[in-house]
């Protein structure tokens, strides 16, 4: 790689109008899950939208030139003169050209995507939702216009004029360039996001064949690490995704044969070394026993079929819910519940059975002592394919994310108490990450999941750290 980066030329500016203008060519090199109207679904007929790509530039903002404006205040008033808000339209046009036709794939097809195979992880929610996903290769043209200094500053003062006679707080005079904001976001965006949704998992992946809007031209405050080359984007997607299901599923007891609910037998994989199972376990009361009662004789705990009474973890680490720190919520479905009734909804929770549905959910402190919950804590990690010196990479980007640092979570749940009650348990952060975790397999003597995640990145995928 070079040891000096080329600075990004600057737009080129209409003189007629006072704008700038930048345009690139943009490819979708991964399947990509919604980018219509409809959320999850694709729109045949606007494949692409610019208020979505615009909506993909304000998050990618906020993870490089906003992270820098300490102040929430300042952070807030600056995204919205870059971005615009309820009361301001934003200055930043986005407007998407040529775009080549749309073509889909169903992912529940098995001959088109693998149900045991990494895109099928990635894809799970299209999969769940029968919704049609759209394969990677579509090509458009983008155009970013945005006003220069002068225009800005002339629309400020339109503003205050409309703010004084409404009696309201004036705003600055005048209004910083919003030139670099947008291009730092642009080269965020193109160098490591997408398209759509479950962009951190890599579908919807966006790529310009352009040096000044690569990887190593981005800033963004995460450590990035890379596998060997792949022939192309889709295969370093797959690679970085599968390794990714590995670490959050592995290890677990040895696989064997279990008679489903239908009848089936079944050769299936053992109990997770995740604390998560035995946590949910031990807070409900509830786990799958043995019909008269006694275990049979000589079966590991984490391959048994008919006992999750015992625990596969150490017992002086529960409850703990060090996944949390990978993204938020969580869902938890176990095979062997009480699942739902016809009409009347899930069953109540039984202490023979393992239990109900539950979900974990983040924290946020409301006061002093207050915490109520928040509907998602966006995933550190990202996985995609990564375009470095010529050829493709698996990648992992896996931000800084202080909040992990006091993480708290809650877990939810109807009727999932033995007996039919409600779940509602606050998990402190010493239970979702503490050094005292590091004796749980999986977490490989780290006392966080990231840490254990860049572990197993680097000791056992073979990744290197890359310093762009």
């Amino acid at each position: 790689m070079p040891k000096s980066i080329p600075k990004c030329p600057g737009a080129v500016a209409d003189c007629s109008t006072g704008f700038m203008i930048q345009k690139c060519t943009i490819r979708v090199i991964t399947p990509m899950v919604g980018g219509g109207v409809e959320a999850g679904t694709n729109d045949p007929r606007f494949p692409i939208r610019g208020t979505s790509i615009r909506g993909h530039l304000r998050q990618w903002w906020r993870l490089t030139i906003g992270r820098d404006l300490t102040a929430s205040e300042a952070m807030w008033q600056r995204e919205e003169e870059v971005f615009g808000s309820t009361d301001f339209v934003s200055p930043l046009v986005v407007r998407v050209l040529n775009c080549s036709t749309l073509d889909q794939l169903d992912p529940t097809d098995r001959d088109v995507v693998d149900p045991f195979g990494p895109a099928a992880y990635a894809l799970f929610a299209s999969i769940e939702n029968q919704h049609l996903v759209a394969r990677e290769g579509i090509v458009f043209e983008m155009l970013l216009s945005w006003p220069g200094a002068g225009e800005l500053n002339r629309r400020r003062s339109a503003i205050n004029e409309q703010r004084l006679k409404a009696k309201k707080p004036l705003l600055p005079k005048t209004v910083a360039p919003i030139d670099e904001d947008i291009r730092a976001a642009l080269r965020a965006w193109i160098a490591f996001g997408g398209l759509g949704g479950r962009t951190r998992r890599g579908c919807g992946a966006v790529h310009a064949n352009d040096p000044i809007l690569g990887a190593a031209a981005a800033r963004i405050d995460a450590r990035i690490f890379t596998g060997q080359p792949t022939l192309n984007a889709v295969g370093a997607w797959a690679e970085s995704v599968r390794l990714y299901r590995e670490f959050r599923q592995t290890p677990r007891g040895a696989r064997h044969r279990k008679t489903l609910h239908s009848g089936r037998i079944a050769n299936v994989p053992g109990r997770s070394h995740w604390p998560e199972a035995d946590s949910i376990r031990q807070i409900t009361g509830c786990s799958l026993k043995p019909p008269n009662g006694t275990p049979p004789l000589g079966v590991l705990a984490d391959v048994d079929t008919q006992d999750h009474s015992t625990p596969v973890v150490p017992v002086e680490v529960l409850p703990s819910f060090p996944k949390a720190t990978l993204g938020l919520p969580i869902n938890f479905h176990f095979a062997d519940g009480p699942g739902k009734s016809s009409g009347t909804g899930l069953r109540p929770g039984a202490a023979d059975k393992d239990p109900q549905d539950v979900q974990l959910v983040p924290l946020i402190k409301v006061g002093e002592n207050a915490w109520e919950p928040a509907e998602r804590m966006a995933s550190p990690v990202i996985t995609r394919p990564l375009w470095l010196n010529g050829t493709w990479h698996p990648a992992f980007i896996i931000f800084a994310s202080p909040e992990l640092n006091t993480l708290r979570v809650r877990l939810v749940g109807e009727r999932s108490m033995a007996g039919g009650g409600t779940v509602s348990r606050d998990i402190p952060h010493r239970q979702v990450a503490d050094p005292s975790l590091g004796i749980i397999t999986p977490m490989r003597g780290k006392a966080s999941a990231l840490e254990a995640l860049m572990e197993f990145l680097t000791e056992t995928a073979g990744f290197e750290e890359q310093q762009l």
